[in-house]
């Protein structure tokens, strides 16, 4: 997977860029995480706490995702309610004239 985050980053749309996973984080402190369970130093956290803490960052990757998602999708069934309108009135407008 090289350069998989370089491929990701040109792969966004540009609008919706904020809105992506943040995989250079994550990429980061999964590389912190292993370097200090490497080094070995006094410092390095349980695993139990590393896996919340990274279980904790990716959650929040998720939701911002999915909220994103969220407002899309609603976006998109008002914009297709506004066309099932337009496209009820101008069908009422076609069968008035006909009438005519």
């Amino acid at each position: 997977m090289v350069a998989f985050g370089k491929k990701l980053k040109q792969a966004q749309v540009q609008e919706w860029q904020g809105y992506y996973i943040n995989y250079k984080l994550l990429k980061k402190r999964v590389k912190r995480y292993s370097q200090a369970q490497q080094s070995g130093t006094q410092d390095t956290q349980p695993q139990s706490v590393v896996l919340k803490d990274f279980s904790r960052l990716l959650d929040s990757q998720i939701e911002k995702i999915v909220l994103f998602i969220l407002e899309q999708q609603g976006e998109l069934a008002a914009k297709l309610a506004s066309l099932g309108d337009h496209q009820h009135h101008c069908l009422t407008q076609q069968q008035q004239q006909q009438l005519s």
